[in-house]
């Protein structure tokens, strides 16, 4: 099966072996703090981190005294994780899991999907709506859930057709389009490592997609998987009105009841 020419799955190999020297992954530990500095947690409170790739943000929410656990579709990645997590004698708990299919159940304050990859990247609106309820269900009633996703506004005014995404080890040349019909972003990514040179051949090119959902369509979700859509911030953490100035914004939910809205 394949969806707009890419492979059944195409989320669990796509990416590189080496992911860690690759943009994406540039930023944990700010991302972490971002998150922190909006939601503002005491100690008490568990974390779910859900797409934590290498674990940049988990080991960072660690050092910082919580409680944390980071779920990761690739096995790979999670191993990069582990090693820096011995290396600083940290104890985060990694799971390697597909978000689709958490059995958690009223487990943590916190749920963090920053950097994509938790909600959007499925084959179908229905495998995503499976990855929101598997999140809600790990709410405890009253937990929060804490989403970085691309603003919709501005990709349908101001998507670019080509970028280059600059890292401290890498290089991403990304190609681009916006699909009105389907609601996704279509991409092709291909990274250069810092020991190659750019002008010879590519080092990984990767077939990418995602869904984008407005807030309107983000607050119809929460409350049909028994969230309620709290705030609405910008990329630098303020509070706001969304705009097609906003790249990126983050969006909290709150686990007022139990999924299906049957009660705490």
């Amino acid at each position: 099966m394949t969806t707009g020419g890419l492979p059944f799955d195409w989320y669990r190999t796509s990416f590189a072996s080496n992911y860690d020297a690759l943009f994406w992954e540039e930023g944990g530990e700010e991302k972490a703090e971002l998150a922190l500095a909006m939601l503002r947690p005491d100690h008490s409170e568990r974390i779910l981190d859900l797409a934590c790739a290498t674990g940049r943000r988990t080991l960072e929410l660690c050092r910082k005294g919580f409680e944390v656990v980071g779920v990761e579709i690739r096995g790979c990645l999670l191993e990069v994780g582990a090693v820096e997590a011995r290396d600083e004698n940290l104890w985060p708990h990694f799971v390697e899991e597909d978000p689709r299919y958490l059995d958690f159940e009223r487990e943590f304050d916190i749920v963090l999907s920053l950097g994509g990859g938790a909600f959007e990247h499925f084959d179908y609106d229905e495998e995503n709506l499976r990855a929101f309820e598997a999140a809600a269900h790990a709410l405890r009633p009253g937990g929060r859930l804490l989403m970085q996703v691309p603003n919709v506004l501005y990709v349908e005014g101001h998507l670019p057709e080509r970028t280059w995404l600059l890292g401290s080890r890498a290089m991403d040349l990304v190609e681009q389009y916006w699909d009105e019909t389907t609601r996704r972003i279509n991409a092709t990514m291909n990274s250069f490592l810092e020991e190659e040179s750019y002008d010879d051949k590519m080092s990984k090119t990767v077939d990418v997609q995602r869904r984008l959902y407005s807030v309107e369509e983000l607050a119809e979700i929460f409350e049909s998987v028994g969230l309620l859509l709290n705030n609405v911030f910008d990329e630098n953490g303020e509070p706001c009105t969304p705009s097609d100035a906003q790249q990126e914004i983050y969006v909290e939910a709150q686990r007022w009841a139990a999924p299906g809205g049957t009660g705490a």
